[in-house]
């Protein structure tokens, strides 16, 4: 999920420089959890993690690694909101479960030739009123979470004939379809985007990779 990120939005900007710090944190507690298993492993991976002041020589002769104390990282507190906005709470668990209903549906295009990778797809989420507010939080940054062009979650009320039930989300009340893009291919991030060449000096990237190769970069709250 952070791989878009990591490689489209600015070097020194806040979306990439924030994944940079939670895989580190993530390889600084992983590599000590592994060494007691993958002993060998584990000290091979020590020595490539990038030098800090008080690193011992081995990983066995590290302590635990310690979490930031003010990191959001136990999913209890949300992103700061846009301007004038409220963060809403994320039911990740349903997003994960979404996640896992969606690939069943990419595979099954991509095995009948409809698309070649998950970016040549759309997703529609259809829910009912009581399930929307579970996975309608991340807005429009639900298809870097999914890895596809696009991602909308939608009134149940409009789903297609053919939408399929999201059984891992929920008993009942929610159905995806997942459709090829028809939009242009970005030659920068390979999403398929209806605004690539809308702007003249960079006739082949999206609008937001406009934004990051020569604006402020692009702001992602979640994902």
């Amino acid at each position: 999920m952070l791989k878009d990120r990591l490689y489209t939005t600015p070097a020194a900007g806040r979306p990439r420089r924030s994944a940079q710090t939670a895989l580190w944190h993530v390889a600084e507690a992983m590599v000590r959890w592994l060494a007691p298993i993958l002993s060998f492993t584990a000290e091979e991976i020590w020595r490539f993690l990038p030098k800090v002041a008080g690193r011992p020589e081995s990983v066995f002769l590290a302590e635990w690694h310690v979490l930031p104390a003010d990191a959001a990282l136990d999913g209890e507190a949300a992103p700061p909101a846009a301007a004038g906005g409220v963060a809403p709470a994320i039911d990740w668990e349903a997003v994960i479960a979404l996640k896992a209903d969606v690939a069943r549906e990419l595979e099954r295009l991509r095995t009948e030739g409809r698309i070649g990778a998950p970016l040549e797809a759309l997703v529609d989420v259809w829910c009912e009123a009581a399930e929307r507010g579970r996975l309608g939080g991340l807005g429009d940054e639900l298809r870097f979470v999914l890895i596809t062009s696009g991602a909308r979650v939608r009134d149940a009320a409009d789903r297609p004939a053919d939408a399929v039930p999201a059984a891992s989300v929920a008993k009942e009340g929610v159905w995806i379809s997942v459709t090829p893009s028809t939009a242009p291919k970005c030659a920068r991030c390979w999403h398929l985007r209806e605004d690539v060449g809308s702007n003249p000096a960079h006739p082949e990237i999206c609008g937001r990779c406009v934004t990051n190769v020569e604006g402020p970069g692009e702001q992602r709250r979640f994902a």
